[in-house]
Formats: C-alpha cells, sequence, structure tokens
C-alpha cells in the first residue's frame, strides 16, 4: 500500500491520475504523402480510456479498441519474431523503433489487465476507516512502467532508457503513463518516420487542368503525343480523330481520318478502321499513324492545315506501335522508324533522306496522298530513300503470335526493345545486327507498359498485377526493385532522369510518384475525370500517358474522352544539395540535457527535435504558432516543458516529446517576444520584448490552458524602447537590456531596481540630420527644405505620445538577426543585443568582479553590480567592422565565453582571469583566444555550451537555415538534417576533417584554403592591429572617465586571424592583443560622398552649363519645343526651327590673345582655325623674357610660326545656333 503523500512516480505539476485525461497528441503535426504501401493511417485519433471499474476492465469495447490501435499501427512492425534481439544494441537506434508487432501486443495486455494498488491517504483506526484513493485502472507510475516492458521484452538492460521514455509518455506530467498515451507516442514516432523517409520535392503543386475531347465522340484516345514548332499536344482517338491542343490545354484545331474510297465500295457491314497508334517525327515534322487497316499514313504538319502525304497500304500485318530516332546534332541524317505488328515481329525503316524525301516518287501524279505498296518496301523497291529490316520478338513463331504491345530504339546499342502481355519472354533486348545476346525478361502477368533510360541503365516495367518493376536492363535474373501501391493495373510508366523519379499511370486513373533512389511512393494525384467519378471502371487507349519535358515540364494523360495536363513544379535535382536543418532561418537552437536532445526552431512556426548522440530527428510539429516567426526558445528548470515565443506577442508551453500544447500564455499587444526566463520556485513564466514591459504569467496551475498576463510589474515599466534580451541568476537577479542601450539589473523579489548600468540614449537628432544630408548630396534634388522637415519628423517622433516611434513602427523594425547589415546608423544609440550573466562570479555583494556581459554592436562590456564604477572592460569581438555579436555562452564555471557573431564566426575566449580585479582604467584587451572557426554562412543566432558524457561540444544555429555540432576544437562533427548520421562516441562517423564547404561543395575559395590538412594542431600566436574609432555615446555616471580616456577610445582592438585549417576556418589559436593608436594618422573625413575637391569641380561645370544654357536660350520658344513636356515626339521635332548661320558677336578676348596682337575687329574664322595657345614651348609655361619676346613678334611671323612650335591647333567650325531644347 502507498503512504499518504505524494509518491515517486507523482510529479509536481499534477495529482495522482485518478479521473479521465486529457487527449494528448498534436494536429500540427507534418504528415507525410499519401503513400501506398507504407503508414498511412497512423494518424487515427486514440482516446484515453475513462475510470472503470475493476470488473469492467476487460470490457469487450476496451479490447476492440485497443485491438484497433494495435492493427493501425501493425504496418509498422514485422511479424518475425525472430528478428529483434534486445542484447544487440544500437547506438543510433531507439528502443521503440526496434519493437515488433507481437511486443506491442504484448505490452497492449499489460495495461489493459494492469490493477494498479489503491493509495492509502489515511490510516484506519480502530473508530474510522483508512481513506483510500482509488487510482484509474491502466495508468501506471514509472516503476510499474518499467516492470511491465521487463516483462515484455525479457530483460532489465535497458531500464535506463525506459526511464527516459516514460518521461517522454508522461503527457500531462501528473507522474502516470496509460495505454492512449504510449499509442500516441508511437503514432507520432512512426509518421515522424514515414515523413521522413518520404521527404523529397513532389512534382505536382497544382491542380491538373482536365478537358473534354468532343471530338472523339465518346471514343477514347488511343495516344496522346506533342509536336514541335510551335509546340502542341496532340490526342489521337481510336476512330481517327485527330485534336490539336495548345500548350495551355486550349484546343487549336482538329481533323478526321475516314479511309473513304473503302467505305464507298465496301459492304453495309464492313467494320470501321480502328487507329492503334502514332508518333511525330520531329526532324521532318511529320505525323505517323498506324490502323487496323493495315496501313501506315504519314501526314505533313509543316504548315498550318495537316495534310496527308503518304499512305503505306496493304501491309501482312497490322502496326501496333511505334518509335523513332533521329540524330538531334544533325537531323538531314538518317532517321529510324521502328513498329512492331500484331504477328510478334518488330519492323524497322531506315529514312536515309528524312528531310527530302521519305519515298519514291510516284509514276502517276495522283491526286491525295501517294499511296505505296508495303511489298515495294520489303522488296528493296524504294532502297533509295529507305530501308528495311525485319526482327523476331521469339526465336520460334507462337501459335497464336504474341502482340508486340510497345518498343523502343536504344540507338547507342543499336537494339530494340519490344514487349508482350505473355508471361514468357515478356521484354526481350535484341540487338539488330544479331551480334549480341538477347536479354529475355519473363513475368507473370506479363507487360502492359515499360520505359527505358540509358544515363540511369534502368527499365521500368508495369503490369496488371499492380506491380511496378525496376530492373537493370542487363540483368534479368530478379529486378532491382518492386514497387507496390496502385489497387489496379499499371497502363503507363515514364522515368523522368532530371527529377530522378517514376511516374506511373493506372486503370482507376490514379498518377503515383516514386523515388528511384529511395525506392517509395512521394506523390499520389486521384484524377477526377467525370467519366469514372461513378465507381465505374474507366476506358483507357493503349498509350494513355505522355511526359513532355522542359519548357512545358507537365503530364499528360488520357481516359475515356478527356484529357487532363499536371504541371510539374520541380523539374531538375540540384547538382549539389546542401544540407538544412530547416527551410528557413531558424531563430534558435537549445539543448536539453535530461533528454539530450536538442530543439531547434525555425522562421516558418516549425519545431524540430533532434537527437544529439545521432543527429536523427525524433519528431517535428509545424505550426506552432500558425503563421507567425518564433522568435525565442527556452527550457524550464525541469527540462520537461517546452516554451516559445513568437513575433505576434503569443507565448506558448509544450511538452515537446509529443507536440502537447500545455498552456497558451495572453500576448500583450502583438509585439514581438525577445526572451523568456521560467521561474519554478515563483511558479512564474517572465517575458519581455517590443512591448517594452515586463509581463508575469502564473505558472502555478497545471490544468490552466489560458494564463492571461499580468503586467503590474512593481519597479515600474521603465524601458522607453523595445527590450532585446534578458537574463537571470539565482537567486534574484534580472537584467534587461533595451534598443535605446539601457541596461537594468532588477531585484526578483521586490520587482524593483536594484542597479541601473546605464540609461537609455535618445536618438542624436544633430547627427541624424548629417546623415541625411550625406545622404542627399547636391547631386540630388533634395532641398533645405525637405531635410528640415524631416528633421522636424525625427524631433516629432521623440515628443509624440505614442510610446513606440512614429518612424519605427511595431512590426516595421526588422528584426536583428535578419538585418543585411549591422551598422548602427549615425546618431543612433547602440542596441543591446545579448546579455549574459556570469553565476559563478554571482556569489556576493561584496566582491568586486564582472559578472554581467551584454553585446552592443560587436563589443563585449563587462559590467559589476557592485562597484561605483560599473563598466570594468570592453572589446571587439568580430574580425570586421560594423557588425554584432547575437550569440553568447559559458561552461558552467564561467571560464570559457563562446561568442557567434553576425559573419558566421564561433570564437571561444579563456576568461578565467578576465576582468576579476578593479582598476583606475577600463580594460580595453581581449582576453586569450582558444579557438576561432566560420561556423556558418550568415549570422549566428544561437550557441549553446554541450557537457555530454562522450565530451564537451558547440552546437550552433544560424540564419542560413542550419543547426551544427562542434568540439570545443571547432572540429566539425555534423549538421542536423544530414542524411549521414553519427555516433558521438565514435569519432570515426564524424565529418571531420572535413567541414560542411568542402563537404557540400558550396564554397570554391574554401576548399583552396585546405591544402595542408596537417596544419590542424599549429598553436599561432597574432598580435592585433585592427583600430576602432571614437565611440559616439558615452556612458551616463562616468563623465569624468571618458574625458580622461576620449583619445584611447578610438584605438579599441578587434582579433584579426588569419591562420587556416580545413574548410578554410580558423584553427586553435591563442592570442595576445596589442593596441596601436593611429588616431593621427587618420585622415579628415569628407562631408561628400565624392570628396571635397570633386565636388568643387562638379560645382564649377554645373554653374558654367547653367549660365550657357541661359544666354543661348533666349530665343528659345519653349511652348513649343517643350509643349509636351521635355520628352520628344515626332511634332516636337517638326516644330524645331531649322539651323542657321549667324555672325559672330564681339568676342571677350583673354590677356594673352591681346599680347599676341589679336582684336575683335580682325578677328576672322582662318584666324580662329589657326590661332596660336601655346607659350612657346608645349611642355613648360614661358618665362618672364620669353613672354615679352612672343609679345613683340609680328602678327605675319606668328602666322608663319611651324606647326611643330605650336600646339595642336585647334579645329573650330563655323558657330551655329539653333534651337535646343534644355
Amino acid at each position: 500500500m502507498y503512504k499518504t503523500g505524494k509518491n515517486k512516480a507523482q510529479s509536481e505539476y499534477g495529482a495522482p491520475r485518478t479521473s479521465i485525461s486529457r487527449t494528448s497528441g498534436i494536429n500540427r503535426l507534418k504528415t507525410a504523402p499519401q503513400n501506398g504501401g507504407t503508414n498511412q493511417s497512423m494518424a487515427a485519433n486514440v482516446d484515453n480510456p475513462g475510470v472503470e471499474d475493476s470488473a469492467d476492465i476487460n470490457d469487450r469495447t476496451e479490447e476492440r479498441g485497443n485491438e484497433r490501435r494495435v492493427k493501425t499501427m501493425s504496418s509498422a512492425w514485422s511479424d518475425d519474431e525472430d528478428s529483434l534481439h534486445f542484447g544487440d544494441k544500437d547506438n543510433n537506434t531507439r528502443l521503440e523503433e526496434l519493437m515488433k508487432l507481437h511486443h506491442l501486443q504484448k505490452l497492449m495486455k499489460e495495461f489493459s489487465y494492469f490493477k494498479p494498488p489503491d493509495i492509502v491517504l489515511q490510516e484506519a483506526t480502530s473508530y474510522f476507516p483508512a481513506k483510500v484513493q482509488k487510482r484509474v485502472p491502466g495508468a501506471m507510475n514509472m516503476a510499474e512502467f518499467k516492470d511491465a516492458f521487463s516483462r515484455v521484452l525479457e530483460t532489465h538492460e535497458y531500464d535506463e532508457y525506459l526511464e527516459k521514455l516514460f518521461q517522454k509518455l508522461d503527457t500531462t506530467c501528473d507522474g502516470y503513463v496509460d495505454w492512449s498515451e504510449f499509442c500516441t507516442y508511437m503514432l507520432l514516432l512512426y509518421r515522424e518516420n514515414d515523413y521522413m523517409r518520404t521527404k523529397r520535392e513532389i512534382p505536382f503543386l497544382v491542380e491538373p487542368k482536365i478537358r473534354h475531347i468532343v471530338q472523339n465522340k465518346q471514343e477514347q484516345s488511343t495516344k496522346v503525343l506533342a509536336s514541335e514548332n510551335p509546340s502542341r499536344y496532340v490526342t489521337v482517338s481510336k476512330e481517327g480523330a485527330i485534336t490539336v491542343w495548345q500548350n495551355n490545354m486550349v484546343m487549336e484545331k482538329a481533323y478526321t481520318i475516314s479511309d473513304d474510297d473503302a467505305e464507298l465500295n465496301a459492304p453495309k457491314r464492313r467494320f470501321k478502321m480502328w487507329v492503334t497508334d502514332a508518333i511525330y517525327l520531329p526532324n521532318c515534322n511529320k505525323l505517323a499513324l498506324a490502323s487496323t487497316s493495315r496501313d501506315i499514313r504519314i501526314f505533313d504538319c509543316s504548315t498550318n492545315q495537316w495534310f496527308e502525304e503518304y499512305n503505306l497500304f496493304a501491309m501482312s500485318d497490322v502496326p501496333y506501335c511505334f518509335d523513332y530516332w533521329y540524330d538531334k546534332k544533325n537531323p538531314a541524317a538518317m532517321s529510324v522508324l521502328i513498329f512492331g505488328v500484331d504477328a510478334g515481329a518488330v519492323h524497322v525503316l531506315y529514312f536515309k533522306k528524312p528531310l527530302t524525301q521519305l519515298f519514291e516518287t510516284a509514276f502517276k501524279s495522283e491526286d491525295g496522298a501517294q499511296k505505296i505498296f508495303w511489298s515495294e518496301v520489303e522488296k528493296g523497291g524504294h532502297s533509295r530513300y529507305v530501308g528495311h529490316e525485319k526482327i523476331l520478338h521469339d526465336k520460334v513463331q507462337q501459335i497464336p503470335p504474341h502482340l508486340i504491345r510497345q518498343v523502343q530504339y536504344i540507338h547507342s546499342k543499336n537494339s530494340i526493345i519490344s514487349s508482350t502481355s505473355s508471361p514468357n519472354r515478356s521484354i526481350v533486348i535484341s540487338d539488330i545486327n544479331k551480334l549480341k545476346k538477347q536479354y529475355v525478361f519473363n513475368i507473370e502477368k506479363g507487360i502492359e507498359c515499360f520505359d527505358y533510360n540509358q544515363n540511369l541503365n534502368i527499365l521500368v516495367t508495369g503490369s496488371l498485377d499492380h506491380i511496378i518493376r525496376i530492373w537493370n536492363a542487363y540483368v534479368a535474373s530478379r529486378p532491382i526493385a518492386v514497387l507496390e501501391g496502385h489497387s489496379t493495373g499499371v497502363i503507363g510508366v515514364k522515368i523522368h532522369e532530371g527529377l530522378m523519379q517514376v511516374f506511373s499511370y493506372s486503370k482507376d486513373a490514379v498518377v503515383k510518384v516514386w523515388d528511384i533512389r529511395e525506392h517509395t511512393c512521394l506523390q499520389t494525384v486521384v484524377l477526377k475525370f467525370p467519366s469514372s467519378i461513378h465507381g465505374r471502371m474507366p476506358e483507357h487507349g493503349q498509350f494513355p500517358m505522355h511526359l513532355q519535358l522542359s519548357p512545358q515540364d507537365a503530364l499528360i494523360v488520357t481516359c475515356n474522352d478527356y484529357i487532363g495536363m499536371l504541371k510539374l513544379g520541380q523539374t531538375h535535382l540540384p547538382k549539389q544539395q546542401s544540407v538544412s536543418t530547416h527551410d528557413t532561418q531558424l531563430c534558435s537552437a537549445i539543448y536539453n540535457q535530461l533528454f539530450k536532445q536538442v530543439v531547434t526552431g525555425c522562421d516558418s512556426s516549425n519545431i524540430a527535435v533532434w537527437d544529439l548522440e545521432s543527429g536523427s530527428k525524433a519528431i517535428v510539429f509545424s505550426n506552432a504558432h500558425g503563421e507567425e516567426e518564433i522568435t525565442c526558445m527556452v527550457f524550464d528548470e525541469s527540462w520537461r516543458r517546452l516554451i516559445t515565443g513568437a513575433r505576434n506577442g503569443t507565448i506558448k508551453v509544450w511538452n515537446f516529446q509529443n507536440g502537447h500544447n500545455l498552456h497558451k500564455l495572453e500576448a500583450v499587444g502583438e509585439a514581438e517576444v525577445t526572451g523568456i526566463v521560467p521561474v519554478m520556485d515563483k511558479n512564474i513564466i517572465l517575458a519581455v520584448g517590443w512591448s517594452r514591459k515586463i509581463i508575469v504569467y502564473d505558472d502555478s496551475d497545471a490544468d490552466n490552458l489560458y494564463v492571461p498576463a499580468n503586467t503590474d510589474w512593481k519597479g515600474g515599466q521603465l524601458h522607453a524602447d523595445d527590450i532585446l534580451s534578458m537574463d537571470f541568476c539565482l537567486p534574484q537577479f534580472l537584467a534587461t537590456g533595451g534598443f535605446d542601450g539601457e541596461i537594468t539589473v532588477w531585484d526578483l523579489e521586490t520587482e524593483k531596481i536594484f542597479v541601473r548600468l546605464r540609461r537609455g540614449q535618445k536618438p542624436d537628432i544633430t547627427k541624424k540630420i548629417e546623415a541625411i544630408q550625406e545622404q542627399h548630396s547636391f547631386l540630388s534634388s533634395y532641398s533645405t527644405m525637405d531635410m528640415l522637415e524631416e528633421a522636424q519628423m525625427v524631433k516629432s517622433s521623440q515628443t509624440n505620445s505614442d510610446p513606440r516611434p512614429s518612424s519605427n513602427t511595431l512590426l516595421s523594425r526588422p528584426n536583428s538577426r535578419h538585418r543585411k547589415s549591422h551598422r548602427i546608423a549615425k546618431g543612433q544609440p547602440v542596441p543591446v543585443d545579448k546579455l549574459l550573466f556570469l553565476r559563478s562570479r554571482c556569489v556576493g555583494r561584496g566582491l568586486e568582479v564582472a559578472m554581467l556581459v551584454s553585446s552592443e554592436a560587436g563589443y563585449l562590456r563587462w559590467w559589476c553590480l557592485f562597484t561605483a564604477k560599473h563598466e570594468m572592460g570592453y572589446f571587439y569581438v568580430p574580425d570586421t567592422k560594423d557588425e554584432s555579436v547575437l550569440a553568447m555562452c559559458t561552461n558552467p564555471s564561467n571560464s570559457c565565453l563562446i561568442t557567434g557573431d553576425t559573419t558566421g564566426q564561433v570564437k571561444s575566449w579563456d576568461i578565467t582571469e578576465y576582468c576579476l580585479h578593479t582598476t583606475e582604467r577600463r580594460v580595453k584587451t581581449c582576453p586569450p583566444l582558444n579557438v576561432s572557426f566560420k561556423a556558418h554562412d550568415s549570422a549566428v543566432v544561437s550557441v549553446e555550451y554541450v557537457k555530454h558524457e562522450a565530451g564537451e561540444f558547440i552546437l550552433t544555429a544560424s540564419t542560413d537555415k542550419t543547426a551544427r555540432l562542434w568540439t570545443m576544437e571547432g572540429h566539425y562533427i555534423g549538421t542536423f538534417g544530414q542524411k549521414k548520421l553519427w555516433n558521438l562516441k565514435n569519432k570515426k562517423t564524424w565529418c571531420h576533417p572535413k567541414t560542411p564547404w568542402n563537404e557540400t561543395g558550396i564554397s570554391k575559395l574554401d576548399e583552396e584554403k585546405t591544402n595542408n590538412k596537417d596544419k590542424s594542431d599549429i598553436t599561432v600566436e597574432t598580435e592585433n592591429e585592427q583600430v576602432k574609432g571614437q565611440e559616439e555615446n558615452k556612458e551616463n555616471g562616468e563623465v569624468e572617465e571618458e574625458e580622461e580616456e576620449e583619445a584611447d577610445e578610438e584605438s579599441v582592438e578587434a582579433p584579426t586571424l588569419t591562420t587556416l585549417g580545413d574548410g578554410g576556418h580558423n584553427l586553435n589559436l591563442k592570442v595576445r592583443a596589442q593596441t596601436i593608436d593611429l588616431g593621427s594618422l587618420r585622415p579628415e573625413r569628407s562631408k561628400t560622398f565624392l570628396g571635397s575637391k570633386v565636388a568643387r569641380q562638379l560645382q564649377s561645370m554645373k554653374t558654367c552649363r547653367m549660365d550657357r544654357r541661359n544666354r543661348l536660350a533666349e530665343d528659345v520658344d519653349f511652348t513649343i519645343t517643350q509643349r509636351y513636356g521635355k520628352l520628344c515626339s515626332p511634332f516636337q521635332a517638326l516644330q524645331t526651327k531649322d539651323v542657321v548661320d549667324v555672325k559672330l558677336p564681339s568676342m571677350p578676348l583673354s590677356q594673352r590673345m591681346i599680347n599676341k596682337g589679336y582684336t575683335s575687329d580682325n578677328m576672322t574664322e582662318e584666324m580662329l582655325r589657326n590661332m596660336d595657345f601655346s607659350y612657346g614651348n608645349p611642355d613648360s609655361p614661358p618665362s618672364g623674357d620669353q613672354e615679352k619676346k612672343t609679345t613683340s613678334v609680328p602678327k605675319s611671323d606668328k602666322m608663319s610660326t611651324p606647326a611643330s612650335r605650336r600646339g595642336q591647333s585647334r579645329q573650330i567650325s563655323a558657330i551655329k545656333k539653333h534651337n535646343t531644347v534644355a
């Protein structure tokens, strides 16, 4: 009997289970595409058993329900009871995945017949009976659960794992697990396994287009094909109706084939001919049709109106199927037409001049098509243009003969593939020259259809036994794979080489997509043709499917007198598939040390749970917050619950093992949640975000689904801008950092300020106006009034009654991890991106050590809570300027600080002795660097220190859609989501020495940096010489210190690491930092983008150009030239005045011209052409004597000066005046 109070199995979240528990599970899980043969029905809802008497436990209804649940999951297990040996443990396989069907049945009986003992609340006395609380039948605590599994598995070696499994199954956290919770977990597990097996890009993303072929007159289409130039789809009905369709499934034209002469001369009971096949000849633009009249008709399609050109008649057998080949590089070369007949033979026609003429010209010119007697072709009467050859499908003529259902020509092998519906010699691959052996495939039900791809070297067949088989074309003994899933006979198969997929079509109008490599069904499309919706089996032609490749990329199918088109959404697989964890940017990746699992969240509101030891995915639940982005995630102190926040302010509490939503917390103002802290000692959850408030949620009631928000923070809501970060340190410190740079530490006991490390700074209007002036230089038409108006708008945004600036509305400000540039705008205060408590240092109020680290625009600032001057030091982390650090973490002893910046770099710092003692001035040197390596291609949004029995690791997540695991030395273990799993305890399974770049082939530059693999153990000491400009924002309360250190602020070091190892990421480095003051060498910053000298030149040119336009445009009538604005038009050109010669006015002369004797009266055009503007020596200006000598030379001498002594003469044509458009 149990004692009064909570036992070991009872959780702190609720009382023992004594009533009907809530339904567990989640309805947002990703479901696998419809898949024949896999676990289709695993999503069945399960209900927990209610409270029943012990006599009603074995009720038949409950037994039938349990049997249904077992049958639902039966497809996930094999019936081979001897295939599982629990003594052989696989490190990468979970116990529940190893269980077979008979184990599940035994476990169901254990739950069904389990009678739990009652809980004694009060012992019986001589006066009062004992108070007993009855437990729910079938609900086990942890000890009972382990005993039941031990009896089923007949071993106790999994007891440790069963404890973790019990915690996963305990959905409501009440300490008990029943059969329904176990079934729910198993269903979700195998649904996820199905999804991972079939996770591919499905080709058909839109609804099919279905059209009615009226011209068929209710007869089915025998063949659907495609013509070229222009590209059109063509359907040929059984009775000869040809319908041409545009690519958008609009009918263009139609033709009808009839044997007029035969119909006129034949008796009344003559049967009409039926079309058996048709094929398009692309190089000669013709269409060939075969019919039961034992003829082949060839139509010319080169004109808008198709007409019959040739008619091969009086054939000995009925042509039944076609294939055609030509050389695409040389269309005029010989082409091959192959057709199979009903007598079991294959005929080959070699067209020697396909572009010129197919057959000999007839002796008599007759109206209509040229009649060609088939026997003449066989005897070589047309050997000038066509050759003939006959190949038998069977070595011995069969009686009755086997009809050839399909043929295909292989040019590279000079072979023909032919198929029949016979179980013997179903498919035969024959060499035309009969030099190679035949490959014979025997299939019991024969072959209805096949397709062959030479590049993949696979042969795919479909039969009436509902099975698709994939063969090696030269191994006929057994197929590579057997694909089952169709419920009726398969009548069409096509191979898509680009997608590595097979499309199959069955008689019930169902299209299935199969993955060639995984041999699984990826997608099922049920075509709802009007002729098949009444439950009857529709009729199909001989060739009802056609795959049209680029650029149309569509699958065309026919059914009765209807045609349907399925558009392909993706036409090829990428050459290099980069591994990704999610399909969108990640917001975080956190580690659960209890279950040894990793949880990742992304912007598409999907949450995934991964196994740390192998990298396998355990579960995924999508749409966790609807369509909103997940912005933050955290575990509670029990590691049992996951708390997530979204961009719209919603917060949810999950049992992350099965996706059960335990609580929904009220949103405040639809503002993004940036920080969540659960405090279990007080049974509260704290949240901050863009609402600028510290919100408290009551977490004491485990059964309360909707939790209201409490914004009555006793210390007041003092943040004037968005709160971007928050961290909590036991027993009482809560730190918050804002977008305006404010950092406040609160006492959680009193909910009041403990210390304000820095007040928030308002934007500097003067510097913002300067930034506006820089952006709108004189090159643009940005006026002074515009600048004043924008400056006034900035000023009004600060004094606005609305607490949020108008320029930065609630949802317009981008998330910090999404920003492409992390440069702080001029005049804008530096935001606090991240706060981190060094918990091992927070052990008393008398310690003058740095115990809080803040990340601000790439700088890490170290704060002490108990000294007069709180900031003890700072240093710059990224290798390049204008970057930020968005992620930080430490190990439990706070001896190592790990940072991740926006360039994708991860660095580990030795902070054992950093900022442990107060100094007169702040520390500006960085601590020793343990390691630095490139982890991602874009910003690192989270880093976590992972302590595992296999060692110490670093978990990173980035906006490049990946989460990765690294060792503390920077060795790459793997990416969560990669196909190849790892074993954390076996280093041989790690990706190291490979990197994410040379493994996926993304970056060629990184591959070039991996020439010497022996550099991985090199230890390098470097000196930092990168400098940083003076900080614009000074902290309040430190004015005296800032005045003393104002000059030193110009030389803050930024570590530059250039030694590279594998894959281009930095290796294990020990760094000695050095500060160099280069402030005096820095040139003065220009006030314009182009520089002051260029600006003056452009301004002078602009002034001269405007002055010239004003002087020359006095006689221009702008009412005519600009009647329609400044845009030119034919009318405007006609209205423009003609160019006329004008006489030069009095020309202003320079002093040099006057000294040379030129005057405005004697100036002529010839003098202007021959004018000498040189100083006598083109390379140097004249001296004083030379200038005097030049002035005394007569004009005649000047004009006769040799050309070699003059500068290059300026050719000035007659100046003409004309109307111009300003």
